[in-house]
């Protein structure tokens, strides 16, 4: 594999070893002579590991280990093989034995659960004030974000336009959930104050309807329009109360 450059998915792969003995040497050997390469390994790495610590502490979540960035990266190489999401929230279950367990732990997680939590760590993972330029694809051309979307995810809607509100896209970066990929894109302001766009496909357990929720300082406003779930996360203020009214249901950009 002389010559031999790999790509951002190869990257992320070799970080969660996922590659086999060839390709992982031929990477090596890359990172070996591109320093810069090889400290966004470490940077991949490192993160998936904040991630993985910040989501055991997301209140009321059934199961951290489902938005695991591993697996996004593996769901982006076997699209197919998505249907197994579900297994990791439910496999807490089998300890009760007999159906009527079953449903009670059921319903005892949709009880608890807290609508698009992802999202919200999303935006305390990735968007606050100390960590916004944290982002995958650093870009404010609205169509090119678009366009990054859309490789990623089947008839998404139309990236909301929120320059009205002082906001103003400046990037994007790929997540998980229970069902595959999610994706926030990073909105922010002259001031810099960010707001989080969030999508991501609807799992088998957790559905719900339109809503939103306060988490301390945040607002997260989510809603369900064809095949995925979409929520707006942002912080208290002044500048921010004229975009969470539109976003209300209603609002001009409901």
């Amino acid at each position: 594999m002389n010559g031999y450059l790999p790509t951002e998915q190869d990257l992320h792969a070799y970080a969660d070893g996922q590659l086999d003995a060839a390709l992982r040497g031929a990477v090596e050997q890359h990172l070996a002579t591109h320093p810069e390469a090889a400290r966004h390994v470490e940077m991949l790495k490192s993160e998936a590991q904040r991630l993985r610590a910040a989501l055991e502490h997301v209140p009321a979540s059934p199961a951290p280990a489902r938005l695991d960035p591993f697996r996004i990266r593996r769901e982006l190489k076997a699209r197919s093989r998505r249907h197994w999401g579900i297994a990791a929230s439910l496999v807490l279950t089998l300890s009760l034995g007999a159906l009527g367990g079953w449903q009670w732990r059921d319903m005892d997680m949709r009880k608890t659960y807290l609508p698009m939590a992802d999202a919200t760590q999303a935006y305390r993972m990735f968007a606050s004030d100390e960590q916004a330029s944290m982002v995958d694809v650093r870009d404010d051309n609205p169509g090119r974000l678009q366009h990054w979307l859309d490789r990623h995810f089947v008839q998404a809607a139309p990236l909301p336009d929120f320059s009205a509100y002082g906001f103003r896209p400046v990037g994007g970066r790929l997540m998980a959930s229970d069902k595959g990929p999610a994706a926030m894109v990073v909105y922010q302001n002259g001031q810099g104050q960010a707001i989080v766009y969030y999508l991501r496909p609807p799992g088998e357990l957790f559905n719900f309807g339109s809503g939103n929720r306060r988490e301390g300082q945040l607002l997260t406003q989510y809603w369900r329009q064809g095949r995925y779930f979409y929520a707006v996360v942002s912080p208290d203020s002044p500048e921010t109360l004229p975009l969470q009214r539109a976003v209300e249901p209603g609002g001009p950009l409901s």
